[in-house]
């Protein structure tokens, strides 16, 4: 660009300038009066282009372009482009995304799920937002409560936008909640059980009334947090997905697979299995066939959030009635999580500003972040409560949505109105359930100095452990040569930095 200047002559270069200097006062005076909304009309309109896992759901191109309309209209020069990604590709086209530069602004994260903000910021895939959000996020930093700000820092640093889209101590597989059937329970003459021995009696006498063959749904890559709440070590921090860490209330890290509790979640599910209370073919049983279950009311007991499926099971199977409970009741939940999920700007986006411009014209108000999250009004749904819309569906009974659980608030959220009374009241209102919180909240653990073990290791986890943690083969005659090959693969490396990193974080907060 600048070889090109050399050869203008001098007296047009001085005309050129000119008008340039004029065109910049012209923009800043149009510019003004949309100011505080992030953007003006003259302002190159940026992308925001935004990856998330799944599938596209129907009437996307309609809403998103309204949407982006409304945007325009609102003074924010951005414009939205959802790229959906399939679950099944989501690690690999995310970290291929990354590592070649791809660009793009904005991008989801599961803490809870397969790769947390941490090893991202590790990595150096993200960028820190703290300047961005003082600049043009005013509206998320009132929306967002300080406490999730605190946890989404890493090094002092913000690194993602938290999706408080319910209260984590609201029922979930993380909180230890327990779906279940009550029809069937009081059709087999039972309790809802409060140990373990109660739930596998439970399990085998609502299965004898059913009238097909369910199972105790579960998910096979998960720590059984139900099964933990009738511990007499209860309260302490397994994580969720990787199931390598055990960290107790004092704050002492240590391996999870090496522990008693580890040992007696086996020999629980090895009963589930043999009297064949869990799928036969748990190791192998789809996400989409679980899925599918769960929106018939196909199972005894569920840790998936029964209530979630409480609208498709009613209409699927009108006879099932859904409630959800807590193994040893009296015992408090543990609250590990400040957010389960949270939206992050990618390293390679040269704008970054587009992204925070977008979530806070999100946040500003119910009606964008409704727009965004259920469509249309009047196309794709109708309001019909303070929290309650009726959904409009096509000729196919699908409709419009995008998923609540990325990037929705609780204050804004809406629910069908089909909702039982039970799961609204539940998402609407904060938990009264005692809450222990735990010492790793707030706290990710950067996994880039032990990637090499940490991927061996959890390639042993789903191998080798799994098949045990379940049941379907004995504890006794394979944990030894699992565990053999757990620290072979770098087990102690792993659980050493964990608790190296953690301390150092401990030590931070504390001055």
């Amino acid at each position: 660009m600048h070889k090109k200047l050399r050869f203008i002559p001098a007296s047009l270069a001085i005309v050129m300038l000119v008008v340039l200097m004029m065109a910049c006062g012209n923009s800043n005076n149009e510019g003004s009066g949309n100011s505080n909304n992030g953007g003006n009309s003259t302002e190159e309109v940026l992308p925001v282009r935004y990856a998330v896992p799944g599938t596209a759901k129907p009437d996307l191109e309609n809403v998103i372009k309204k949407v982006n309309e409304k945007l325009l209209a609102d003074g924010v020069n951005v414009k939205v482009e959802i790229n959906y990604i399939p679950w099944d590709a989501w690690d690999q086209k995310t970290n291929l995304m990354l590592s070649t530069g791809e660009e793009f602004e904005l991008l989801h994260v599961m803490e809870n799920g397969s790769v947390p903000v941490g090893s991202y910021v590790g990595r150096g895939a993200l960028q820190p937002l703290d300047e961005l959000i003082d600049q043009y996020g005013p509206e998320l930093k009132k929306l967002i409560p300080d406490y999730a700000w605190e946890a989404a820092k890493i090094d002092g640093k913000i690194y993602s936008i938290p999706a408080i889209w319910r209260y984590e101590t609201s029922g979930s597989g993380e909180m230890g909640t327990l779906g279940y059937r009550q029809d069937l329970l009081e059709k087999a003459g039972v309790s809802f059980p409060t140990t373990a021995d109660e739930l596998i009696d439970a399990a085998e006498k609502m299965q004898k009334v059913a009238d097909k063959n369910l199972y105790i749904q579960t998910e096979a890559d998960v720590s059984p947090i139900f099964l933990h709440r009738t511990y007499d070590s209860w309260p302490f921090y397994v994580d969720y997905r990787e199931q390598i860490i055990k960290v107790d209330q004092q704050g002492n890290v240590s391996s999870w697979i090496e522990s008693e509790e580890f040992k007696k979640d086996a020999e629980f599910f090895r009963k589930l299995y043999e009297k064949k209370l869990i799928n036969p073919d748990i190791l192998t049983y789809k996400k989409e066939e679980r899925d599918k279950a769960m929106t018939l009311g196909d199972f005894l007991f569920s840790t998936n959030g029964a209530l979630y499926s409480s609208i498709a099971i009613a209409k699927n199977n009108p006879t099932a009635k859904i409630e959800e409970g807590y193994l040893s009741a009296e015992k408090p939940l543990l609250q590990y999580l400040a957010f389960g999920n949270t939206n992050a700007v990618p390293i390679t986006a040269k704008h970054p500003e587009a992204s925070i411009k977008f979530m806070n014209w999100l946040y500003s108000n119910k009606d964008n972040h409704n727009l965004f999250l259920y469509g249309i009004e009047g196309t794709n749904f109708k309001t019909v409560g303070d929290r309650t819309i009726d959904i409009i569906r096509d000729a196919n009974d699908q409709n419009y949505y995008f998923d609540s659980w990325m990037i929705g608030n609780i204050n804004y959220m809406m629910f069908d109105s089909k909702t039982p009374e039970n799961y609204l009241k539940t998402q609407t209102t904060e938990p009264t359930n005692p809450v222990e919180f735990s010492p790793v909240l707030g706290f990710r653990l950067n996994t880039e100095p032990i990637a090499v073990e940490y991927a061996n290791v959890l390639s042993v986890v789903k191998s080798s452990i799994i098949p045990i943690k379940l049941g379907v083969v004995p504890y006794d005659k394979h944990f030894p040569a699992a565990l053999e090959s757990l620290k072979a693969a770098g087990l102690d490396k792993v659980v050493a930095e964990y608790q190296k990193q953690f301390k150092e974080w401990q030590a931070k907060q504390n001055q």
